[in-house]
């Protein structure tokens, strides 16, 4: 089995600034906290809605109670009549109607209900536990359209003698939370605007400001320039930054410079070596020329052996002389050759030193 082998990844390198990421991400930060707010906002305003129809519901029923009471009793009916004529007339309400003990509607809104007998599940177990209920009607969504109110009438303490059923619209609280969350997304549409125009300002200002500066400085030191600092703005971490970069060219410029002068201490120190050994090779020489003219010139074997000894003796010591006269020209030789090497590697040491600049008053 042969493992395929893969080569290193390369990532992506993003072509965005540090201004518009930061941008962009306190407007998403903000979009995030506006959906919450108008989230929150929606659900609490329905609950206060539902909330509220439900006490209208029930406060509705309870004032017109009274009134069912007597027409199950068998008395005026009159004034209950007119009272389901005003609440028919209440966008609030859709259906009211009164039932006796077996569920059959004795008066309603709608005509068509009167005479009629309500079976649903809700009438059922209002009157098998003879207590108030209430229901939603929601549509396939879950979303409540109505609600259902099922209360005995009753005085208290007795049994009841009938039951009043109404059916509420709530479709304007759907309407008026639509609008709602119509008028919380112009808002949040504005507040992002406003939001990413400020942090944009803000960013400018605070953060790119001093990246630009970092990084023209960056440039200039990456090209051997010493002698520019970065303008500190502000005391925050980007004010360090620059405070720190600046301690950092000033050395390195110090560094530098402290190199060159070295590199030109070096230099001369070779070139005088230089010199000094070209003057001892040049006086060394007319020393064995001056030598070798004394031995030409030396006179001829006396019968003297006094003069003999003496002119035999100069001549070892003249030839001891140009011996070591040759070995003192071979050794300044090698001097001169080590200080010109020297030299020539100042000289490129130079070359490059000279590629940096910095701040001449740096000491």
């Amino acid at each position: 089995m042969f493992k395929r082998k893969f080569g290193p990844r390369h990532k992506r390198v993003g072509r965005f600034s540090l201004s518009f990421k930061l941008s962009l991400s306190i407007t998403l930060l903000i979009m995030f906290l506006m959906t919450c707010v108008g989230f929150n906002t929606y659900i609490r305003n329905r609950n206060a809605l539902l909330a509220e129809a439900q006490n209208r519901g029930w406060l509705t029923i309870r004032a017109t109670s009274a009134f069912a009471a007597d027409l199950l009793r068998g008395n005026n009916t009159v004034l209950l009549s007119n009272t389901i004529d005003h609440l028919e007339r209440d966008p609030f309400v859709q259906q009211v109607a009164i039932l006796n003990l077996d569920g059959k509607v004795v008066m309603a809104s709608n005509q068509d209900l009167v005479h009629r007998s309500l079976n649903s599940p809700q009438i059922q177990q209002a009157m098998a536990f003879k207590k108030d209920t209430m229901k939603y009607k929601t549509d396939s969504k879950g979303y409540p359209l109505a609600m259902e109110f099922i209360s005995p009438i009753a005085a208290r303490g007795e049994l009841p003698i009938g039951y009043f059923w109404m059916q509420a619209d709530l479709s304007y609280i759907r309407s008026h939370l639509v609008d709602t969350a119509l008028d919380q997304l112009y808002t949040s549409l504005l507040a992002i605007l406003a939001g990413l125009i400020i942090s944009r300002l803000i960013i400018l200002r605070v953060v790119q400001r001093p990246i630009k500066e970092l990084v023209s400085a960056t440039d200039r030191v990456a090209t051997g320039d010493f002698s520019g600092h970065v303008q500190v703005f502000n005391q925050d971490e980007l004010g360090k930054l620059a405070t720190a970069f600046n301690t950092m060219t000033t050395h390195l410029g110090v560094l530098f410079q402290s190199i060159r002068s070295s590199i030109n201490e070096i230099n001369q120190t070779a070139q005088t070596i230089i010199n000094r050994s070209e003057q001892s090779d040049l006086a060394s020489k007319k020393i064995a020329a001056s030598l070798e003219l004394l031995q030409r010139t030396t006179p001829p074997s006396t019968d003297f052996d006094s003069v003999d000894q003496a002119v035999t003796l100069a001549a070892s010591e003249l030839e001891q002389t140009t011996r070591s006269n040759k070995n003192q020209q071979e050794h300044l030789k090698e001097i001169r050759n080590a200080a010109k090497k020297i030299t020539r590697y100042v000289d490129r040491l130079n070359s490059l030193s000279l590629q940096f600049k910095f701040d001449q008053k740096i000491d």
